[in-house]
């Protein structure tokens, strides 16, 4: 696995992440009794919204990863 640069950790069980290569991606605990994570990486609109808001808007997105872990084909398995 490559390097990545934790760079916010939520009580909501998700964390925002850094590659070495600079994209960043959403990692959130999914599933109720067998839960797993996934990971989406972030788009360029996505990535300039999280710049703006931080917080705010990574909780909006965990919350509708949530809703829809597979979030439209994006989202991977850790």
């Amino acid at each position: 696995m490559s390097e990545e640069q934790v760079l916010y950790q939520s009580p909501l069980l998700y964390r925002v992440l850094r590659e070495a290569s600079g994209a960043l991606l959403i990692e959130v605990v999914v599933g109720g009794i067998a839960m797993s994570a996934v990971r989406v990486h972030l788009d360029a609109q996505e990535a300039a919204t999280y710049a703006r808001e931080g917080a705010r808007f990574s909780d909006r997105l965990a919350r509708e990863i949530l809703a829809r872990p597979g979030f439209g084909g994006r989202a991977f398995d850790v």
